[in-house]
Order: C-alpha cells, then structure tokens, then sequence
C-alpha cells in the first residue's frame, strides 16, 4: 500500500472516530447518520490490515454506544455487532485493552436486555473478557467482575474483586457504586456497607493528614522568618521538622547565590 493511501486511512479513521463522538451527543435520525457514515469509514480501514485493530474497535465502541439508546431486539442485534468487531480487535490484538472491556459490557448488557439467569453463556463470556482485560491491566476488569459476582450472589468473590478494584485505582466513586444495577443485591449487605465506610474513612484520612501537612508547613516557613504563628499542639512536632527542612532549603538557596 502507498504512503499517500496510508495517509488516507489514518485520515479516514480519525474522522470516523470523531464522527462517533458527535453521534454519541446526538439524538435519533442524526445520530444513525453520523454511526452510518462512521461505520463506512472503517469499513474503508478494513480494506487493508494497516490500522485493522483500532478500526474494528472504534466500529464497536460506535455499535456499543448506539445500542444504548435503543431497546429490545434492535438493540440486542447493535449489541452483537459490537461483540463481533471487538472479538475481531481481540484476534487482531490480544492485548487491545478496550475491546476486552467493553466486550464484557456488551455481554452483559446483552444479558441484561434478553433477562438471562446469571449462569447463562453471556455472563460467562463477559467474565472472560474482564478476565482477559485483568492480565493486560491489573485491575481493569476488576470492578465489572464485582458486578458479575454479584448478579450470580457470590459475595465472596464479589469482596475480593472490589478490593482488587480498589488495590488497583479502577474503583468507581460511591455514588456510581451505589447507583449501578448490577450491585443492587450486595449495596445493603454488612460487608458492602463496611468496605465503602473503610474507604470514606481513609480519604478521611488521607485529606487530614494533607491538611495537618500543608499546615506545619506555612508555621514552619513563618518561624523561619521569624514570626511566631498560631498552632496546635498535634502540629507542634511536624513544624518543626518543617523548619528544619525549610532552613536547610534557605542556606542552599543563599549558597548558591
């Protein structure tokens, strides 16, 4: 393939990317429109394997994102279509991170629109997928199997993948927690309410010891210069660590004058 065509499916990608950023804000006839001129253009990708992965999955991302706003079997068959361009992606790329999660989703998704019991095959496939994403990234399909072992009652497992969640910075906020569908049988479980009552308690504390931190620091820095601040007994030590750090910061700065 020549430069210039090359040059031609990057192009091409990259507005049939933003040609799907555009439809995900619009509404009905448009937003099919601009999914439709999206999908040619990575039909137009695929002529050639230059570029095949992120083609196949932003043609799922596109697909995943439609089925959202629509309903029963015209969703489900968008559903399916995503499934397929991201299990492509997958072959293509093994290690494609989004086409493993959102691979999941569609699963799950899927499984939520057609009311499967939660040993169906579409669960079992959306845990491979957030599995499969785990060993590209730890923790990426952490949270997702949270939901899964939560549809199915295990809440053993549940626990464990939060935590791992958590361990690995892919936990969502409380609120986004609480509000998912998949995590409504756990949200009023002891163990659930005492996990996320742990991680309020430790932003809790994590934000006093920023703030006893930042405060020792402006006491120590006015003691350096000589003003005498007001201040707490508990901040009496870190101030005066501080001046001392502040001190030594001072003579280096004078020395180097």
């Amino acid at each position: 393939m020549s430069f210039f065509t090359t040059i031609k499916k990057k192009t091409t990608l990259t507005a049939a990317t933003n040609q799907v950023a555009k439809a995900r804000k619009a509404e009905g006839g448009k937003a099919d429109q601009l999914y439709k001129t999206a999908y040619e253009g990575f039909e137009f990708v695929l002529s050639d394997n230059l570029m095949l992965a992120d083609a196949l999955y932003n043609w799922g991302f596109g697909l995943l994102n439609q089925a959202k706003s629509k309903e029963g079997d015209e969703a489900i068959k968008l559903y399916e279509d995503a499934i397929n361009k991201y299990s492509f992606c997958l072959t293509v790329e093994p290690y494609y991170l989004g086409a493993a999660v959102e691979g999941g989703v569609a699963y799950m998704d899927t499984a939520r629109l057609k009311g499967v019991a939660p040993d169906d095959d579409l669960y079992v496939r959306a845990k491979k997928c957030f599995e499969q994403a785990g060993n590209i990234q730890k923790g990426s399909g952490a949270f997702n199997l949270a939901c899964i072992y939560s549809i199915s009652g295990d809440n053993e497992g549940c626990l464990a993948a939060l935590k791992d969640a958590k361990e690995f910075g892919h936990l969502p906020d409380d609120a986004d927690i609480l509000s998912d569908p998949d995590m409504q049988k756990v949200i009023k479980t002891p163990w659930f309410t005492e996990f996320l009552e742990n991680i309020k308690a430790e932003k809790e504390a994590e934000a006093k010891a920023e703030e006893d931190r930042k405060k020792a620091k402006a006491e120590a820095r006015a003691i350096a210069n000589g003003k005498v601040p007001e201040k707490s007994e508990e901040s009496d030590d870190s101030a005066k660590a501080e001046t001392e750090a502040v001190k030594e910061t001072d003579a280096s700065e004078e020395e180097a004058k």
